[in-house]
């Protein structure tokens, strides 16, 4: 008994909008906190909802490579709102919010079967259409495209892909009245100029080149104001305005020419958050304060200066690591010839080998770690030679950094690192007396003729402790 109260107080927090991330943890559907989600794990809780009765799962049709994709109605109102995520299969965040959505649901129709209260209140109101996972075969290789290669959020026009051509179906049997177009964008977007990272970005797309608003898109600008504060609540300075320019062959832009009041969420970076979490659980919020704004027509007291005051996504306003106030030295070793800050990335969804990719004065961008080297020079790192098998230790290792060598040139295979420091072997483009663009970023950081740190592919060894600081591990 006492579980089920905890449940429902937790249940009673979140439909309120006032729960903490303990209760929205109660609802976190398992297994989906990762950077990709595939057909294979939603296909198990596809089968828990097609065994439950409060709502319908259909095939909707098969993709390319014929994996399944599903639709799901719950609810029985007028009013009709379709949502579909994973179009490109490399975003999966609104896929494992909408499972969090249907925890929730569940929750509360477990609730009114043992209660007699606590079912959705919209549920007589709205007629709730969700595609999980429209592009499965692009979730399967992590990739934006479909089997074919091609985007399907680029299709609508053309309907080249069976992925496409089945949304369009949907929306043309449907005919929703409202569409929220689900998605993950660039961490790397900073929300306005404020140097932080835009967590949420929402938009209500052009439907034509003017970019005028007409009855569909003044309505889905009406929903976005109507949410505005509960995400500058939420995540202060970290809401965006996704770019309104026109695209003929994107769903959005075309649904919203067919009189469909679409609304674009774009979940992005946030701090230590490499699996966006704090966007699907937001995800979670908005989806549940829309449904109830759609019921109850609440949205329609809004005007538009919510909308028009969430400042625009800044493309590139954020970078993983911005190391500042490096010193670079002369010549001839003597003196600083200037003082310097560091911005990189690692590009991508933050896998892979580190860029430098700012030089000079970087304090127009927002970083997800940084680090004062003021005192510090910036070193190259000579190269250690491997010409007979070497065990790596953390103590070797950080002697040799000591000693100036920052990188290992020759064989690889003779090579054992056991230190759990990452290390560089023969790495491209390494740097001479200065740091380079897209060079090498692996070098040193020394204060008075001693190395204090040591920048291995972006990342970062404190020599005092042997700590690890890895910028593309925590975003």
């Amino acid at each position: 008994m006492l579980k089920h109260v905890s449940l429902w107080l937790a249940l009673t927090a979140v439909l309120s909008g006032l729960a903490s991330a303990a209760d929205y943890s109660k609802f976190t559907t398992p297994g989906l906190a990762k950077a990709q989600i595939t057909h294979s794990d939603i296909a198990p809780l596809i089968s828990y909802y097609q065994q439950q009765n409060w709502l319908e799962v259909t095939e909707l049709g098969r993709s390319v490579e014929q994996r399944p994709v599903y639709l799901l109605k719950i609810g029985h109102g007028e009013r009709k709102v379709l949502a579909w995520s994973q179009m490109h299969g490399d975003e999966p965040t609104a896929t494992a919010a909408i499972f969090d959505l249907l925890a929730i649901i569940d929750a509360q129709q477990q609730q009114h079967a043992a209660t007699g209260k606590g079912g959705p209140a919209w549920l007589d109101e709205i007629s709730l259409y969700l595609i999980p996972m429209l592009n499965p075969d692009g979730a399967e290789r992590n990739s934006r495209y479909n089997a074919l290669g091609i985007d399907v959020n680029r299709d609508a026009l053309a309907l080249q892909t069976p992925e496409g051509q089945l949304l369009m179906q949907a929306a043309k049997k449907i005919k929703p009245h409202y569409g929220f177009n689900l998605h993950d964008q660039n961490r790397y977007h900073g929300a306005g100029d404020n140097k932080k990272p835009a967590t949420i970005s929402l938009l209500a797309p052009a439907y034509n080149e003017a970019r005028q608003i007409n009855p569909s898109r003044h309505a889905a600008m009406q929903l976005i104001s109507a949410v505005k504060p509960l995400l500058d609540k939420a995540i202060p300075e970290q809401l965006g305005r996704y770019d309104d320019e026109y695209s003929m062959r994107s769903f959005g832009d075309t649904f919203s020419g067919m009189g469909i009041s679409t609304v674009l969420v774009e979940a992005g970076g946030n701090y230590n958050d490499p699996f966006r979490q704090l966007a699907r659980q937001l995800n979670v919020q908005l989806y549940l304060r829309w449904l109830e704004l759609i019921s109850s027509g609440s949205y329609r007291d809004y005007d538009l200066s919510g909308y028009n005051s969430i400042p625009m996504n800044n493309s590139g306003g954020m970078k993983d690591l911005i190391i500042s106030n490096i010193n670079l030295p002369k010549v001839d070793g003597k003196g600083v010839l200037a003082r310097v800050d560091l911005a990189f990335t690692a590009g991508g969804n933050g896998r892979g080998s580190a860029g430098l990719d700012e030089i000079g004065d970087a304090r127009i961008y927002g970083a997800y770690h940084s680090l004062d080297a003021s005192g510090m020079a910036y070193q190259a790192g000579k190269a250690y030679p491997l010409v007979k098998p070497l065990q790596l230790t953390t103590d070797n290792y950080l002697k040799l950094l000591a000693d100036g060598y920052s990188h290992f040139s020759g064989d690889a295979g003779l090579l054992s690192n056991n230190s759990g420091l990452p290390v560089a072997i023969n790495p491209r483009g390494v740097n001479g007396p200065w740091p380079q663009r897209h060079a090498s970023t692996t070098f040193l950081l020394s204060k008075d003729n001693k190395v204090q740190l040591a920048v291995i592919n972006g990342r970062l060894i404190r020599l005092a402790d042997g700590s690890l600081i890895d910028p593309f591990g925590g975003n």
